[in-house]
């Protein structure tokens, strides 16, 4: 009985750790708006374009994304690309995303089910802070409709460990 009491009790120490060590060191993303896959978790020190990071999913669209069922709500964090950084032009144009003058891709109207989206990108140069964020799948729900994003809210870089 103590014997069996014992593995119990390893086994869900064990358990922890790797769940506290895994969050935050690393993430899953199962999602097709970026490359499937396990990515590993580093400290922001700098932001350039190109960086794939992850932030907390913004206030003004948290409850479209779970009551449309985009995300389940265990869902806390989002995984982007960093497309735009201060002094970047974002241009909308006949429901097309320009960045410097080169086509990024469509803004849609509806999502996939026929329901009403709403943008939040603006036009014009980003600011000092703020960074434009894009996912690489083609429904991506990003900074097409969430808008900018100021860099102190971006929480961790990534980097692809191994992609499925």
């Amino acid at each position: 009985m103590r014997k069996k009491i014992s593995v119990i009790a390893t086994s869900l120490l064990l358990y922890l750790f790797i769940k506290e060590v895994n969050s935050r060191y690393f993430v899953l993303n199962l999602s097709p708006s970026m490359e499937k896959g396990l990515y590993f978790l580093r400290d922001v020190d700098e932001l350039k374009k190109g960086d794939v990071v992850v932030l907390n999913i913004p206030l003004n669209v948290k409850e479209t994304l779970y009551s449309r069922g985009y995300l389940p709500k265990n869902i806390k964090t989002l995984l982007k690309e960093i497309v735009a950084v201060e002094g970047d032009i974002i241009d909308i144009a006949h429901k097309k995303l320009y960045i410097n003058g080169e086509l990024k891709g469509d803004i849609a109207e509806v999502d996939p089910r026929g329901r009403k989206l709403v943008s939040f990108a603006k036009n014009g140069a980003l600011k000092k802070d703020e960074v434009f964020l894009l996912g690489r799948g083609e429904n991506s729900f990003d900074s097409r409709y969430f808008g900018t994003i100021e860099k102190s809210e971006i929480l961790k870089k990534t980097i692809l460990i191994k992609e499925f």
